[in-house]
């Protein structure tokens, strides 16, 4: 977005939903993806008891209430809300375990959410 946008580029917006809701108003497609609730390098229930994490906090229930397309879009500029997308960084993963701890249930939560609830 900085640097401009070529006339077909797709939009990834990771660092919140402002670059993607200016993506979709210039009728350009969005793929939501930001930090909170979608980087599931996240502590998801807290850091006690959990494997180290890359700080932050994203709740299976900041998941499943989290709606990929913003209010402030118009109908014609929410068609252009492809979808959600997680993230998952491996610097303090060390095991298949912990990926898959990582990611589940929540994965599952955002499957539901972009299934169901994109419209």
């Amino acid at each position: 977005m900085e640097g401009g946008l070529a006339p077909e580029a797709t939009v990834m917006s990771w660092r919140g939903e402002a670059g993607g809701i200016a993506a979709a108003k210039m009728n350009h497609d969005v793929i939501m993806t930001p930090g909170n609730p979608l980087y599931f390098d996240h502590y998801q229930a807290g850091p006690q008891g959990e494997p180290l994490a890359n700080g932050g906090f994203n709740t299976l229930g900041k998941v499943y209430n989290y709606y990929p397309v913003p209010k402030e879009l118009t109908p014609e500029q929410a068609k252009h809300i492809l979808g959600a997308q997680a993230n998952l960084w491996t610097e303090f993963i060390k095991t298949r375990l912990q990926v898959e701890y990582m990611v589940l249930p929540r994965m599952a939560a955002l499957a539901e959410v972009v299934w169901t609830r994109l419209k």
